[in-house]
């Protein structure tokens, strides 16, 4: 009868509606910025949303998505109570050791498959430094490295080439330093100044690769990490810990990009910094000529090496969708997908062809950055759930030569000594 074949339909229709509706999985993606870097995750997330009626993204900003070391933070709490986000973004890969060991990262291999990402399509260097005990715990989402800004005009009137070794950049570095006695009012270059960490010259130097051995004992006192702290005490030997230390304090910012860096600021002609650091340039002093090169290298040393780091993907322990989350991660690894995100935010991206769409290699930080991604000789950090404590280590030891209260060789001991102690 009719009447009962339109209450049928109405019925299936309801009930279509209704199963449509179920069907939808909605996934929770911490993320840890502000924008513009936290606006590009938004955006991907809309256009996820957009392309498809399966699965429904929805971004949340949790300040540094939670994660504060190992041994606290809300992403740990979350892990406990089994109220887990789906995914998170987080700054940095070298978290993943510490929270691999502790349990509370879900291994990610199992899932390839199904989300369609291939390990193949990323970059092998940033790829692997998310592994521990050959399971992948991380997805590199946009990567960093580093390189030497200096300033041009400084160069050209001091008759200077842009410096290849570091016995070049040690003598630009005498060269362009301008000082009254004992007060520093330029220095050409100091070598622990923004990116010049511990673990980058050490890299440099060689010593990255040895910091942990093959039994997985952490060595701090390696030859490539002490070479790095003889080298940056002859800076603090010719210039004075004191006349450093207070010229340091009055300069700006030091440690991150903004308007008050003083590169920008023409008070040091040189310094070590990431590709980003050219959009700084850009927006604060767009009229300052710069150039950018490869990390100098020491004797017996290899050219075109740098640190590389990278933002990852991680699926919490208990997620109740990391099916859903890796499709995710797979749109936002696309090639074109994977390119625009890193224009927005002036990364370069881990997959493997994306830089070739990339819109910034007309600057030439991006640029420069691009080609040494593929360089032979980048670095990433050891993978080791000791991580944290060896990069506060050596920071540590590093600080104490760089302010005139240590030798190297007794900074490293010392530092050495607390890991033994921490393990």
């Amino acid at each position: 009868m009719p009447i009962r074949k339109n209450a049928f339909s109405l019925a299936l229709s309801v009930a279509m509606t209704l199963g449509s509706a179920q069907a939808v999985t909605n996934i929770t993606v911490w993320y840890p910025w502000g924008p513009p870097d936290g606006q590009a995750v938004v955006d991907r997330a809309n256009e996820f949303n957009a392309a498809q009626s399966d699965i429904h993204v929805n971004a949340v900003l949790v300040s540094g998505s939670g994660i504060q070391g190992t041994t606290q933070g809300k992403f740990l709490t979350s892990v406990t109570s089994g109220q887990v986000p789906d995914a998170v973004l987080y700054w940095g890969q070298d978290v993943i050791p510490g929270l691999a060991n502790l349990g509370a990262l879900e291994p990610l291999d199992g899932y390839f498959a199904g989300s369609g990402l291939k390990p193949a399509t990323i970059n092998p260097a940033a790829l692997n430094a998310m592994k521990v005990g050959g399971k992948t715990y991380g997805i590199p989402q946009m990567s960093s490295d580093l390189m030497l800004y200096y300033n041009k005009a400084m160069f050209k009137a001091a008759g200077l080439q842009p410096p290849r070794t570091l016995a070049e950049l040690d003598a630009a570095a005498e060269k362009l330093t301008v000082k009254n006695g004992n007060d520093v009012s330029r220095m050409g270059f100091i070598p622990w100044l923004q990116q010049g960490l511990p673990l980058v010259w050490s890299g440099i130097f060689g010593g990255t690769g040895k910091l942990v051995d093959a039994s997985g004992k952490v060595n701090v006192s390696n030859s490539g990490t002490l070479k790095a702290l003889q080298w940056e005490a002859k800076y603090v030997q010719k210039y004075g810990a004191a006349n450093l230390t207070r010229f340091i304090s009055s300069i700006g910012s030091t440690t991150g990009s903004s308007a008050s860096d003083p590169f920008l600021l023409g008070k040091v002609a040189m310094e070590v910094n990431g590709q980003w650091h050219g959009n700084y340039l850009k927006r604060y002093k767009p009229d300052l000529d710069y150039g950018v090169v490869p990390i100098p290298y020491p004797v017996g040393g290899t050219p075109n090496a740098t640190w590389i780091n990278s933002n990852a993907w991680l699926i919490p322990k208990g997620s109740k969708n990391p099916l859903a989350a890796m499709k995710f991660i797979a749109f936002t690894s696309q090639v074109a997908v994977s390119a625009k995100h890193a224009d927005a935010v002036y990364n370069i991206s881990p997959i493997i062809g994306a830089s070739k769409l990339q819109k910034t290699l007309d600057q030439p930080a991006v640029k420069l950055a691009n080609q040494l991604f593929g360089s032979k000789n980048v670095f990433t950090s050891p993978v080791t759930p000791q991580i944290l404590n060896l990069q506060n280590e050596l920071t540590t030891a590093f600080e104490a030569v760089q302010q005139g209260s240590s030798t190297p060789e007794a900074a490293l001991a010392a530092a050495q000594k607390n890991l033994d102690q921490s393990k």
